[in-house]
């Protein structure tokens, strides 16, 4: 319901009743729409933390590993519609729910911090074959997944903004910014169709 209406226009009440509870019955479980909204943040941010740890975890080189982690994000948020909506709708009203969240978003940070040092793992372990760019390994995970989330985001469709790159061009796109200059001229690419 947030995701369809956005969390302005979505209301707790409609929430209930699309569940099946009773407007009353909702309130044993959250205290309001806020409280709702954390609850939902936080699951989906446990989720997606195992779906990068799962990746971490796998043997592939760390390149292959950002790429199956551009794929597996994807079809997390296509399983997932409403929830990649409701971020939508959160990334262009946060200085209306910002404030707001605040009150409850004391482990959000957590699942934000888990998912930023298991990427940066994976850079890390990128830059010792020398195959990923040298720098923070940190800055760069931050920074690949601000890519990969935009690239997300943008397939949500209802955008006015320009569309989504298509898989191919997404992964090339990526591994362009990974890829250590020198190891360019001798690797072949990362991502297999």
């Amino acid at each position: 319901m947030l995701g369809e209406r956005g969390v302005t226009d979505g209301s707790l009440r409609q929430i209930a009743l699309a569940a099946g509870f009773s407007p009353a019955a909702i309130y044993l479980f959250f205290d309001n729409k806020q409280h709702l909204l954390y609850e939902t943040l936080a699951r989906r941010g446990f989720e997606l933390n195992a779906v990068l740890r799962a990746v971490a975890d796998t043997d592939q080189d760390p390149l292959a590993k950002l790429h199956q982690i551009i794929d597996d994000s994807v079809a997390f948020f296509e399983q997932r519609p409403h929830f990649r909506q409701l971020l939508r709708h959160l990334g262009g009203g946060t200085t209306i729910v910002g404030p707001i969240l605040a009150e409850y978003s004391h482990n959000s940070e957590n699942h934000f911090d888990e998912a930023m040092t298991t990427l940066a793992g994976i850079v890390r372990a990128g830059q010792l074959t020398a195959d990923i760019r040298d720098g923070n390994p940190r800055t760069i995970a931050h920074l690949y997944s601000v890519l990969v989330n935009e690239h997300v985001l943008l397939g949500a469709g209802g955008t006015d903004g320009p569309g989504p790159l298509t898989t191919e061009e997404f992964h090339a796109f990526v591994e362009g910014a990974l890829l250590k200059p020198r190891a360019r001229l001798h690797r072949p690419s990362s991502f297999q169709s």
